[in-house]
């Protein structure tokens, strides 16, 4: 009898996964326009890339897509990674220091002289519920590290420009 009673016991003390409830951004809040051409706009993008040492997987200029990883975790304040159900009731699921960022940026041309960078981020992290096997969530972004690599774009889009030669026109028309 105390078995069973222990192992009902056990039942109802083992932890459920409730999904995320969070939205994603809109796209209003993942994008911006850049007043610059759009090769200097690419530029902007992998300098920023480059500067947070993300791991590049995919660049391709042609389409102006550049898909970039962060390994190393986040926090709660950057994805809602749904919630867990134990004994002592639900709390928020904490990504786990495995976890990892995927962003994608996209580059479009607007005109010569204007380009809008749009980024979305993917949040994967590893789930440990108890009396369950380990296994992989999608965590739900809550804008914040895609508004701060937006900016960091923009400050960088002001610092990029062409190389000009300088051409002595005295020297040529002699």
């Amino acid at each position: 009898m105390k078995i069973r009673l222990f192992i009902v016991a056990f039942a109802f003390t083992g932890g459920c996964f409730y999904p995320p409830q969070q939205k994603p951004p809109a796209p209003n809040r993942t994008a911006i326009t850049v007043n610059i051409a759009y090769d200097l706009a690419l530029d902007a993008v992998q300098t920023v890339v480059r500067e947070n040492t993300y791991r590049v997987i995919t660049n391709n200029p042609n389409d102006g897509m550049i898909e970039a990883q962060q390994i190393g975790g986040f926090t709660l304040a950057d994805a809602d990674c749904g919630m867990v159900r134990g004994i002592g009731g639900k709390i928020k699921t904490e990504p786990d220091p495995d976890a990892s960022v995927v962003y994608d940026f996209h580059i479009k041309p607007q005109n010569e002289h204007a380009s809008t960078i749009d980024v979305e981020a993917t949040f994967a992290a590893p789930l440990h519920v108890p009396l369950h096997p380990i296994s992989d969530v999608q965590c739900v972004s809550r804008g914040a590290q895609e508004a701060r690599l937006l900016g960091q774009i923009r400050q960088q889009a002001l610092l990029e420009h062409r190389a000009v030669e300088h051409v002595d026109l005295r020297k040529s028309a002699q």
